[in-house]
């Protein structure tokens, strides 16, 4: 219910700002600030993904997860989808995002809250997390259960190789 309200109000707020700003400034200057902001907007867009891309991309090359990289990807994703929606109150919302300070505090927020542990990712495959006290432990396993599968060939005794 929370979420069908929320998909009712930002239209009709976005109405009234557009009847609001149209009746201040006229017609057509609210039109062109409604074309204006998704221009450059997209251009502010793009060179931050770029940007994204290539830590992204340096991060891989030095053999760690780029999980602040993705986040920050999907982010500037949703920024370009509230760039791109016709209205001042979705354009301030991606501009917010578009704001790396912000967008990055935002993001501290809002992992802190969804995946607590999600910062511990950072240190790329094979870190420790704070659960298991920052050790990484490495050992060898071998199955006990002998049971043979259907079609599989007949198990040899644990001494062999």
């Amino acid at each position: 219910m929370p979420l069908l309200l929320l998909l009712l109000a930002i239209p009709v707020g976005e109405v009234f700002i557009f009847l609001e700003v149209g009746g201040v400034i006229g017609t057509w200057p609210t039109i062109g600030l409604i074309i204006g902001t998704a221009v450059v907007g997209g251009v502010i867009l793009r060179w931050q993904g770029l940007q994204t891309l290539a830590r992204a991309r340096q991060q891989l090359a030095a053999n760690r997860l780029p999980v602040a990289e993705m986040v920050e990807g999907a982010a500037l994703a949703l920024a370009a989808v509230l760039l791109l929606t016709p209205g001042f109150f979705t354009d301030a919302l991606g501009c917010v995002l578009l704001l790396p300070p912000l967008r990055r505090s935002l993001l501290r927020r809002v992992l802190a809250r969804v995946a607590p542990h999600a910062r511990h990712a950072e240190g790329g495959a094979g870190a420790a997390s704070a659960a298991d006290g920052g050790r990484v432990i490495d050992g060898e396993y071998r199955v006990l259960d002998d049971t043979p599968e259907p079609g599989s060939p007949p198990a040899r005794p644990h001494g062999g190789k």
